[in-house]
């Protein structure tokens, strides 16, 4: 769907946002199957944006259409790694939560406006 046809559905302009990406390393290795959650910077209880690892470990956060980005701001990342998820199979987090609550780790991310962000990369461990 274009951004016209969506700002036209939301009546009025989309806000503006910022493409970020990069790659996430499980163990020194790109990994399919990791979770990256997005919060507020000041807020850990409900994220407000989700996305997902490909096959070669890389992500990118989407927020109007496929990988345009986020917002400006400061946020906060949490992580799951569950590479096998079936149908409803809430998974097994491979990380063992080390990395799921945004208020403990510190994985803060922070959004310029009109300065895109390739290569935000992160590196995780099961141990």
């Amino acid at each position: 769907m274009s951004e016209e046809r969506l700002a036209s559905m939301a009546g009025g302009k989309l806000k503006d946002v910022v493409p970020v990406s990069g790659k996430v390393l499980v163990d020194g290795a790109p990994q399919a199957g990791v979770n990256l959650f997005l919060y507020p910077s000041n807020d850990g209880r409900k994220p407000i944006a989700e996305c997902r690892t490909d096959s070669t470990g890389a992500y990118c956060w989407a927020t109007h259409t496929e990988c345009d980005g986020l917002a400006p701001g400061k946020y906060r990342l949490a992580f799951q790694y569950m590479p096998k998820r079936s149908r409803n199979d809430k998974g097994n987090d491979l990380l063992g939560g080390r990395y799921s609550d945004p208020m403990k780790v510190e994985y803060p991310l922070t959004v310029e406006e009109g300065s895109p962000q390739e290569d935000v990369n992160y590196e995780l461990s099961t141990k």
